[in-house]
């Protein structure tokens, strides 16, 4: 069940970047710099939470006051904040003067004395919250504190609520005379975005919530923190939609402000809440004239603005300043009252129509919306059409497929409709096609391919049996099923030269491949030449990329290269978005191995190729997710959480958000965050039916280091065999596979030990893994050097795990060997686990390990501080405390390395000596005084300035040796 969310507890979410600034306010007041800090937002944004979690986290030495207005009605108590506020102060042992209120015109000088000799004992901060609804003397004195010296502990923080803030209101010219004053900061806190709101769902839940779910509420709320908890008050982790109707808490939260609006101006609103969109005070002139003086219009409008109900647009018209507030008051109408407004809607954007002006795309559809809600059934299948073809001949692709599937709906109940049924899904799969809604264009094509007269006959078919092997693969419903391509391929043979034929053996080769089954070259070969003779840029886009495969499969990736290159540009011209994400890939890995920043670059840029072409979000967050990947598996954490947030900040569909998921879980797991892991990857096996069989997918791998992380071994080493063992080619993670099994096993093995339980059985199955596979899986095509590296890493570590299980008595300098293999390989997750491992193997069996386990316990250590991995972390400092090797303290001024590495300032050098001891930024941030923010944009410039790659490579520059850049390297395996 949904439970209170803590808005003051350690998962604060959507906020790092508001509590840093507010952290560093509170920092400078302590260091004897008066600040003022303004926070506004809508109601329910998080102010009032976000402002008490701040302080929270403040010094026990500063002296907080806290102190709201309140939105009396009736009377008005002169100073209530203010008095609220230093009655709070006797809970902080500072209690105000008892003859502080009977100064008359000397208080606001009297106060600021109090507060002035209070901040010379320990900082003060000054807490006001609501100061739409303060009183003007505590403005005025509030000002006068504000304007006071600057060189006093003394801070001061208030919150506004904008939406209460109209244009005649005291607090505007206040706000505008204040902000003027030095020393004065503000910062409008923004409603969630998606991914946050996702993630605060998330944290009321109790689990990551479905996708539809988290579309719905989103939609509804507009990220609204309280909103966001009271709608899915109630519901359960698994529910996949919202309640019909509001919970009444909704409505009254909704419609606080609304309530003290004029009779005229709530029944306006009301009508507008109807209409469905921004409107301007003459087309509700039209529509509410019957019950309407239509000479009151504005004024009603205006009141509506000032009150924070509706906002006011550039263009003159308005609409309601959040969503919830129009869906709150249409559901409050009677049925009747409702239908009569859609009609009454509906003819008045009919008259429009009429006068022969170039329909306007939002009129029309709203016309077809009208006619819907009002129940006319003919006019409202009528429009749809006509809505539909001006929506997408406007680029608005979602609103003509919602038009079109409802035409397709509504003509089941129209007989005498001119247009067949084949055609309509027809339309519908195009606008499916062009707004990405891969599920319903898999829908539309079932169900041309179940129709008895196909228009285009057999070449259409065989192009609809193409594109649905591709759909089958995006949503988790197949994985290149040969028997539909090569049927593709018989019925586009009956024209040779068509591009639908040359599309088909392009795929034929592809799905081939996959299938691990010889003979892939040649209809790759043939598909080329087709595609080039019939100039169709998509077969052609195909048909390069099914070239680029053969080549790299072939081991001459650097012939594939330029192919897929130039499928890639063919697909753009072709707004085949599916093709350019295929061509990318391939066009990657041909360069090199996806476990590669080059390769995360790679993808980064193309992402950005998508955003600028206008794509449909599900393929930028297919990339995303995949960038993702490939960013994490080079230790870039923070690239890989930035990419995740895109992937998320939109609705990914299926296949963005099941490589998101998988992408998180990993993250989660390697950082310690167990739990999350688990139902992030429980969300996965969700949104796929089938897992293992997806080749292109790293099911099994995350399944399995999942599991082994979590301390699961025995589900570890089965999800790890189910990859290793499955049909085909090697999945994506391949090289993972078998060392998590050994490590799985060692585990075991190792718990056996430790329970004084027989080890026979554990160890005849290790002895039986090794016999099977004497060697990790890995690609063969097109190998460089650096996945060279990267195989010859994985194949010493599953020797390093299987010798774990097997030698009692460890085995340190094997596990040393394959912490440096990792490091010359580029992967810093497994170089630091191999660390851990060393260390323990060296120091826990007897070893003599000298200075060489110390050393391996300090880089493993500055590992697992850059990459946050927090079990690594752990285990390192249990392994030093126990062995009484002291971890590197940060180093005294004296012993700073500024001759290795000159030119920086001292505050860059203070960074410096908190990044080579380990710390992380919130760390550096709190012994510092100043934000994490200024702590990254300090790291930036030291790596600007030495050319060190990242914070490690920084760490072992001023640690006297030069850095052991990144290895040159280049070439991968398998498509993301």
């Amino acid at each position: 069940m949904a439970k209170p969310l803590d808005n003051g507890g350690p998962d604060f979410i959507g906020r790092a970047a508001d509590l840093a600034e507010l952290a560093g306010v509170i920092s400078a007041v302590c260091a004897g710099r008066a600040r003022t800090f303004l926070i506004s937002g809508d109601a329910g944004v998080g102010k009032t939470a976000l402002v008490a979690k701040a302080c929270a986290a403040a010094s026990p030495e500063v002296a907080i006051l806290t102190g709201a207005a309140l939105p009396l009605a009736s009377m008005e108590v002169p100073l209530l904040a203010l008095r609220s506020a230093f009655r709070s102060a006797g809970a902080a042992r500072v209690p105000a003067p008892s003859h502080l209120w009977e100064a008359g015109p000397e208080l606001p000088l009297l106060i600021d004395e109090w507060l002035t000799g209070l901040s010379l004992e320990r900082p003060v901060l000054l807490v006001v919250d609501d100061l739409q609804w303060a009183d003007q003397t505590t403005l005025d004195v509030l000002m006068y504190l504000v304007a006071g010296p600057e060189e006093r502990r003394l801070g001061v923080i208030g919150t506004v609520r904008h939406d209460d803030v109209g244009a005649g209101h005291k607090l505007v010219r206040w706000l505008a005379d204040i902000r003027r004053l030095p020393g004065v900061g503000t910062r409008t806190l923004a409603p969630l975005d998606r991914p946050d709101t996702e993630a605060q769902l998330a944290a009321i839940l109790g689990a990551p919530p479905h996708r539809t779910l988290v579309n719905e509420v989103f939609a509804r709320s507009a990220g609204n923190p309280y909103l966001n908890l009271l709608l899915v008050a109630g519901l359960e982790a698994g529910d996949r939609h919202l309640p019909a109707g509001f919970p009444p808490d909704l409505k009254s939260a909704v419609l606080r402000s609304w309530q003290g609006l004029s009779p005229e101006a709530q029944k306006l609103t009301r009508i507008m809440a109807v209409g469905g969109k921004a409107t301007s005070g003459a087309d509700l002139r039209e529509v509410a004239a019957p019950s309407f003086d239509p000479e009151r219009i504005p004024a009603a409008l205006r009141s509506a603005a000032e009150a924070g109900i509706l906002d006011l647009a550039p263009d003159g018209t308005y609409w309601f300043h959040h969503p919830l507030i129009a869906e709150t008051l249409e559901l409050a109408l009677d049925a009747d009252d409702r239908t009569s407004l859609h009609s009454a809607f509906a003819t008045y954007y009919e008259r429009q129509l009429d006068g022969g002006t170039r329909p306007d795309a939002a009129v029309v559809v709203s016309l077809a919306d009208h006619h819907h809600q009002a129940g006319h059934t003919a006019d409202a299948y009528r429009w749809a059409l006509v809505a539909a073809d001006v929506a997408r001949g406007s680029g608005a692709n979602g609103d003509a497929l919602r038009m079109l599937s409802r035409a397709l709906d509504l003509r089941q109940g129209l007989p005498d409709a001119k247009e067949p049924t084949l055609d309509l899904w027809d339309r519908v799969r195009q606008a499916a096609y062009e707004a990405g809604a891969l599920s319903v264009e898999l829908e539309s094509i079932e169900a041309l391919l179940g129709g008895s007269d196909l228009p285009g006959g057999a070449l259409a078919r065989a192009g609809l049996m193409v594109r649905r092997m591709h759909l089958q693969l995006s949503t988790g419903q197949g994985f290149f099923p040969l028997p539909d391509i090569r049927e593709a391929v018989r019925l586009s043979a009956a024209a040779p030269r068509s591009w639908q034929h040359a599309l088909a053996l392009a795929e034929l080769s592809h799905a081939t491949m996959w299938h691990n089954e010889p003979g892939a070259e040649a209809p790759a070969r043939q598909a080329l030449a087709v595609a080039r003779e019939a100039g169709d840029h998509r077969a052609l886009s195909y048909a390069l990329t099914a070239a680029a495969i053969a080549e790299t499969n072939a081991g001459h990736p650097q012939a594939g290269i330029p192919l897929a290159a130039e499928g890639a540009k063919e697909a753009l011209q072709a707004r085949d978005f599916w093709a350019f994400v295929h061509a990318t890939y391939w066009t990657g890995n041909a360069k090199g191995p996806w476990t590669s920043a080059a390769y995360a670059d790679l993808l980064h840029r193309a992402r950005q190729e998508l955003v600028d072409r206008g794509a449909p979000h599900g393929y930028t967050a297919k990339i995303a997710a995949d960038e993702a990947a490939s960013y994490l598996a080079v230790g870039d954490w923070r690239k890989c959480r930035a990419a995740l947030r895109v992937a998320l900040g939109f609705d990914p569909g299926p296949m963005g958000d099941v490589g998101a998921r998988l992408t998180a879980a990993r993250l989660a797991a390697l950082q310690g965050r167990h739990d999350e892991a688990s139902v992030h990857l429980h969300r996965a096996d969700e949104l796929y039916a089938e897992t293992s069989g997806l080749l292109n997918l790293d099911f099994d791998a995350i399944r399995a280091e999942v599991n082994a992380a979590a301390g699961r071994p025995e589900a570890a080493f089965e999800a790890a065999l189910t990859g290793a063992t499955g049909p085909g080619p090697p999945p994506t993670m391949c090289e993972w596979l078998l060392p998590v099994a050994a490590r799985a096993l060692a585990d075991q093995v190792q718990r056996a030990r430790d329970t004084g339980s027989p080890t026979s059985g554990l160890l005849a199955t290790a002895n039986d893994l090794q016999d099977r596979f004497p060697g990790i899986l890995h690609e063969r095509l097109g190998e460089t050097e650096l996945y060279r590296r990267q195989v010859k890493a994985f194949e010493l570590l599953y020797a390093a795990e299987l010798g774990r299980a097997r030698n009692p008595n460890g085995n340190g300098p094997e596990w040393a060997r394959t912490a440096d293999a990792f490091r010359d390989a580029s992967l810093p997750w497994e170089e630091a686990y191999a660390c851990r491992r060393a260390v323990e193997s060296l120091l826990l069996h007897g070893h003599n390990p000298g200075h060489h386990a110390a050393q391996l316990l300090r880089r493993g250590l500055a590992l697992a501080a850059e990459l946050q991995a927090e079990p690594i972390r752990e285990a390192l400092e249990g392994l030093a405390a126990r062995a009484r090797i002291p971890v590197v303290p940060v180093a005294a001024n004296g012993q700073r390395p500024a001759a290795v590495l000159p030119g920086l300032t001292p505050r860059e050098l203070d960074i410096l000596d908190h990044v080579v001891a380990g710390r992380t930024y919130g760390e550096i941030a709190r012994a510092l005084f100043i934000s994490e923010k200024t702590v990254s944009s300090h790291i930036s410039n030291l790596l600007r300035k030495t050319g060190a790659a990242n914070r490690l490579d920084l760490a072992r520059l001023a640690s006297a040796g030069p850095a052991s850049g990144p290895p040159a390297g280049a070439t991968t395996d398998r498509p993301r």
